[in-house]
């Protein structure tokens, strides 16, 4: 079996639930539906009613399970009232992730019906999107609920739907439900942690869950694993990005040279070193 050398220091035996693994360990718990059922009415339009019971469907998780390659940590849930919801933690933005984000919706809406079923059956498909990287340039805010409008800004269906929380606009002053939660999903230290248990009773209960769920061995093993998985995804993931980068650069390239450009400018326009340029036209 696989040893890992854990990422936490001694000093700090807090887990972080920026870590996908540990925020699925922390809401997929059976114990812990109460925190799960107060943080989706914090950051969704579900009531108690609609959050009565909540099904999760793929509670399971080990280090085997997040070794795997293409593993996903996604929640997905299901609510009382038929709603079906996928939760992602995302730490790092990757080319083509709102078009990733959108199809796992899609693909949680559709397959809802079995043959024969009515369309009337489907139920909203949400994704609760948790980033900590800023996925728009063009707002300060940390909160967006996204629905598909029509051009004069009404609402066209609510049969899909997004919720997104940025890690890295929550405001200072916690004023809301929702920015205690995302505070609580950011904190990395005990001390970030007690000083936000103060602020509420709910936020007591949560962050008690979290210190329970840090001192477990297993727990801390798997978001271990999953760390070092991440790690290398990513790096395989940036290094396949960039020869993409790189193959569209040598056709740039090549078809300015074609265009009678000289090697100069071409390296200039494409970006390569000018030695590389110069091989092209050997």
């Amino acid at each position: 079996m696989t040893k890992y050398l854990s990422i936490y220091e001694p000093t700090n035996t807090l887990l972080s639930l920026r870590n996908d693994a540990v925020l699925k360990l922390y809401f997929a718990n059976k114990s812990n539906r109460p925190q799960l059922r107060a943080f989706l009415k914090a950051t969704t339009h579900l009531t108690d009613d609609d959050l009565a019971i909540i099904e999760v469907h793929n509670a399971i998780l080990t280090k085997e399970h997040v070794q795997e390659k293409d593993f996903i940590v996604d929640i997905h849930l299901t609510s009382t009232t038929g709603h079906k919801i996928i939760i992602e933690m995302q730490i790092q933005k990757h080319d083509h992730f709102i078009e990733r984000m959108v199809s796992y919706n899609a693909r949680r809406y559709s397959t809802q019906l079995n043959r024969g079923e009515k369309y009337t059956q489907l139920k909203e498909s949400i994704s609760l999107i948790i980033v900590d990287f800023p996925i728009f340039d063009d707002t300060s805010t940390c909160y967006e609920h996204i629905l598909f409008r029509r051009k004069n800004g009404r609402v066209f269906t609510k049969a899909q739907q997004f919720y997104i929380i940025d890690l890295t606009k929550l405001p200072n002053d916690l004023t809301e439900d929702m920015h205690k939660w995302g505070a609580l999903l950011k904190a990395k230290t005990e001390e970030e942690l007690r000083m936000l248990m103060e602020q509420s009773d709910e936020m007591r209960e949560a962050g008690e869950k979290l210190i329970e769920l840090s001192a477990d061995e297993n727990a801390r093993e798997i978001a271990d694993a999953r760390e070092y998985s991440r790690l290398a995804f990513e790096g395989e993931l940036f290094a396949r990005e960039e020869r993409g980068r790189k193959e569209k650069a040598i056709e740039m390239a090549t078809s300015l040279l074609k265009s009678g450009m000289p090697t100069e400018e071409v390296a200039k326009h494409s970006k390569l070193p000018l030695e590389e340029i110069k091989q092209l036209t050997q």
